[in-house]
């Protein structure tokens, strides 16, 4: 899930540079990365910033301090690719977003055709407004993506609400950032056809009806989109081994 939230200030600004850095390879997994003096000089900071921000890139996995070589690029499978922050450094075009595209994609399709089930079982008459709205709200037609990343997110995140299972409502930081690996690279790059909205609305109106069989296979109908988007700009694994990020 979403790991330490941004600093403010001149540490902010240095852990967004030095995320983006390391995410777009400037700095390589493995790699030794320049001393805080350097990096210090080098974005105008002074050293204890980029000490703090170094603790925040270690904290979502990215990096690794130690007295006898400084800080090091940690390998991509340590990274906490779930966080937000890591997924938006990402520059659009980078080969590892098609990887986190396809995985996530397989993720969702596990988990959300079971919460829409639930939601249509236990949802609110508040909860199923606030669904049906958001999916009227989406209108790929206007290419105005950030609008529907936020219509998108409120949709799927009220989903989860709906279940009424705890596990379930913690999770909603980590289906939004899955939503955002989908619109970082799916939507901006999609290869078949925009985010539907006729699909988020069979399943709204299904929660509605209460008919949690009919929303499971909605939203597994819905997110199938995705995943043929997902093969096709990125290959499935095969014989268990792990593509190259």
């Amino acid at each position: 899930m979403p790991g330490d939230a941004l600093p403010k200030g001149a540490a902010k600004q240095a852990v967004d540079i030095l995320g983006r850095r390391i995410a777009n390879d400037a700095y390589l997994p493995g790699q030794i990365m320049p001393t805080e003096s350097e990096l210090a000089d080098s974005l105008g900071v002074s050293r204890a910033t980029i000490r703090d921000a170094i603790k925040v890139l270690s904290g979502k996995g990215m990096v690794r301090t130690a007295r006898r070589y400084g800080t090091r690029v940690r390998p991509i499978d340590e990274w906490n690719l779930l966080d937000a922050d890591v997924v938006t450094w990402h520059e659009h075009g980078h080969p590892r977003l098609a990887t986190m595209f396809a995985e996530t994609t397989e993720l969702r399709i596990i988990l959300e055709p079971a919460a829409a089930e639930l939601a249509a079982q236990r949802a609110t008459a508040a909860q199923v407004e606030t669904i049906l709205e958001a999916a009227l709200a989406l209108h790929p037609e206007q290419n105005d993506v950030q609008a529907i990343f936020v219509a998108d997110c409120r949709f799927h995140a009220t989903i989860l609400d709906a279940t009424c299972n705890g596990m379930m409502r913690q999770m909603r930081p980590l289906i939004i950032t899955m939503l955002r690996v989908s619109y970082e690279f799916g939507v901006l790059q999609r290869v078949t056809e925009p985010v539907s909205k006729d699909g988020h609305i069979r399943v709204a109106q299904a929660i509605r009806a209460g008919n949690g069989p009919l929303a499971r296979q909605e939203m597994a109908r819905m997110l199938e989109l995705n995943r043929r988007d997902a093969i096709i700009v990125s290959p499935p694994i095969r014989n268990n081994q792990p593509q190259q990020a």
